[in-house]
């Protein structure tokens, strides 16, 4: 019998999403209001309107290096992930699941974040420790979003066949629907307590989603 792969997602699962904003929102617009001489309330605005004329359908939108260059920034991306490395937050469930589960089951990342991204969050209490394998939506496929394609293409890759493969993460659509549709066991994690415990594929926190494991009712409603 094939071992069992788990994926996880990256963000809102195993990270706080805080990390994305003071790079997006923060970094961004102070980089350009010292660039541009403009006051960042206004650099605010512009970085915004920039952001939303490339569009979130965009590939463009998630990459740094493009922003950077596009705004004529001299400065490296690697500078800028790092200068905010120590921001990133693991939840606090985070560790002693990954401990259990590590050792019954192959562990891999399954997010849409570039990889630059990915790889500076993993470095966070060494979570690197607990994967074989990364895969990025927008790194390895060329995709803006989780679509079906992506969890099909994380399952050739990692020779397994969709019903092999466990996912968890925070976005209802994209970490539970999707992969539910191609034959994936899914979870969804709903940290925000929006949808009722009944359905035995919502979990709360990532330590509940290992007592689904233990006791074996891990497959989709």
């Amino acid at each position: 019998m094939e071992k069992e792969v788990i994926s996880f997602d990256l963000d809102g699962t195993i990270v706080k999403p805080d990390y994305n904003e003071l790079i997006w929102f923060k970094e961004i617009p102070e980089l350009y209001a010292e660039k541009y001489g403009v006051k960042l309330s206004k650099a605010r605005q512009l970085v915004a309107k920039e952001y939303e004329r490339v569009g979130e359908d965009d590939l463009r939108w998630y990459i740094l290096e493009y922003w950077l260059k596009h705004f004529g920034f001299k400065i490296r991306e690697r500078e800028v992930l790092e200068k905010y490395a120590d921001k990133v937050e693991v939840y606090e469930e985070v560790i002693c699941a990954l401990d259990e589960v590590h050792k019954r089951y192959t562990l891999v990342i399954a997010s849409a974040m570039p990889r630059s991204f990915i790889d500076i969050k993993l470095k966070k209490e060494n979570l690197f420790r607990y994967f074989k394998r990364i895969f990025s939506a927008v790194s390895d496929f060329k995709m803006v979003k989780k679509q079906a394609a992506f969890y099909e293409n994380m399952c050739k890759r990692l020779k397994i066949p969709p019903q092999n493969l466990i996912h968890i993460g925070d976005n209802y659509e994209a970490d539970y629907l999707v992969p539910r549709r191609v034959g994936i066991r899914a979870f969804y994690l709903d940290r925000t307590n929006s949808y009722s415990l009944t359905n035995v594929c919502v979990v709360r926190d990532l330590m509940e989603f290992v007592q689904r494991l233990r006791s074996k009712t891990n497959s989709p409603a």
